[in-house]
Formats: structure tokens, sequence, C-alpha cells
């Protein structure tokens, strides 16, 4: 039975440290492995100092808790039911918890493939994603390939989803008048989309149009259009604070 684990983190603790008595910002960044110290310390902006500096945390934190099985502010659960789910998170993963429960023993070695997508390089049977919007990141971490993105709800062009969005896609859009319905499911396909792009590790340029999504009639989330993508791909959507999140998983490897 296939596990897998989401966790998301607000950062802006590390925003006001940063910007404050850096305390809390220097404890966190004395943790992370030298090589994310400098990618943070080569980053020109504090947002993307923050961010880089979250996205170790939660992974190390995820990491730990997906082998240990101890869930804490996290979406857990099995490919068992193929159904896709749609989940609001309890409650964030807050950085002073990562910061206080990390665990260097769980910073294993990140490589990435030539698409750019991350991996661990000797633990060929765990996989993990990243992705961040605002103040927030997710990561996920499973036993088989995966992806995640999350989105804040925006304005967006209506160009832009008849560019990249199938025709059953952009007709479920617009099919109601309320601009903030069409605007969330403009971003739940966003998401999806860029989450299967980062779980086949091939990029959104080349997935954009690879792979596209209906409502599922037997729930509130979204499921593939055709079947055999179906067959070999399973889709877990997110809710928190407004931000949609969504994470694809692959029973092939790449």
């Amino acid at each position: 039975m296939t596990q897998f684990l989401i966790s998301i983190m607000d950062i802006t603790p590390l925003s006001d440290s940063l910007s404050g008595d850096k305390a809390l910002y220097d404890k966190a960044f004395k943790l992370v492995p030298g090589y994310r110290q400098q990618k943070i310390c080569n980053l020109k902006n504090d947002a993307a100092k923050c961010r880089c500096l979250a996205a170790g945390l939660l992974l190390n934190y995820t990491t730990r808790t997906f082998i240990s099985g101890s869930v804490s502010g996290s979406i857990t659960g099995s490919l068992a039911d193929n159904t896709p789910t749609v989940k609001n998170i309890p409650f964030p993963v807050t950085v002073s918890a990562a910061v206080c429960t990390y665990a260097q023993e769980y910073d294993y070695e990140t490589a990435c493939i030539a698409n750019g997508k991350p991996y661990f390089k000797e633990h060929e049977n765990l996989h993990f994603n990243l992705s961040h919007s605002g103040n927030f990141a997710v990561c996920i971490v499973a036993g088989i390939p995966c992806g995640i993105d999350i989105e804040g709800n925006r304005p967006f062009k209506p160009s832009v989803a008849k560019r990249f969005f199938s025709k059953t896609e952009y007709h479920w859009i617009y099919d109601t008048e309320n601009v903030s319905v069409q605007a969330e499911r403009f971003f739940r396909l966003w998401t999806l989309k860029e989450a299967y792009a980062k779980a086949t590790g091939n990029g959104i340029a080349a997935e954009i149009h690879a792979a596209s999504y209906v409502p599922d009639t037997d729930s509130d989330g979204l499921c593939f259009a055709d079947s055999e993508t179906a067959a070999h791909f399973q889709i877990k959507e997110a809710e928190y604070d407004g931000l949609r999140i969504a994470a694809v998983l692959s029973d092939s490897a790449f």
C-alpha cells in the first residue's frame, strides 16, 4: 500500500525574524545542509531566502514524519482509495516546530534530473516535491513519483485559460457567472497541471496539454478525463486558507 504525506508551512515567522532580530532565522539557517545554505546566500531577495530556507525545514520535517509515521498538521493517506479527494489541512506546520524537531539524519542528499525535478540520490524508493505561494510552502513525500503545486486565488486572464486548457476545462470554468468560483476553478485546474508536470519531471511547457480534467461525479474533486492516464496517476486535492493545493502521484518511474 503506497503512502503519501503532505505538509504546509506558513513562512511569515522567518520573514519577520529576518527583518527583525534574526534569532529564529539564524537558528533555522544553521540547521539546513550546506548546499542549501549556499543556495540561500546566493539569493539576493529576502523573500526568496525565506522561501528556500522554509523549503529545507519543511522537507526535513515531512521526510522525518513520513518515515516515522508521527503526523501533525499534515494530510496523510494511501492510494488504496483511488478516488480524487478534497481535504482541508487542519493546521500548518509551524516554523518553530520544524526547527525544534529538526533531525539532520533525514537531510538526504538531493540532486535534479535534466528538467530540474529534484530527487533523493540514495533513496530511490522515496520521492518528494516542493512548492510555494506567497507566505506558504508545501511539501509532499511519497513512495512513488509525485508532484505538488500550491496557488492562491487571484485574477486571471480568460485568454490564458483558452490557450492552455481543453475546451471541456474552459467551459467548466465559465459555466458560472460567479467570478470567485471561476477563479477557484481556474486555479484548481492550474495546480493540477503544474503538479502533473512535476510528477512526470517533464516541466509545465511540455505537459500543459498532456492531461485534462473533469469534475468527478462521485466526489467534490476532479479526475483525469482520459481513462488511460487515470490508470497510472492519482489526484489528491487540498485547501488551506484560500490556497489551492494539488498533488499528482504516479505508479510509473520517469
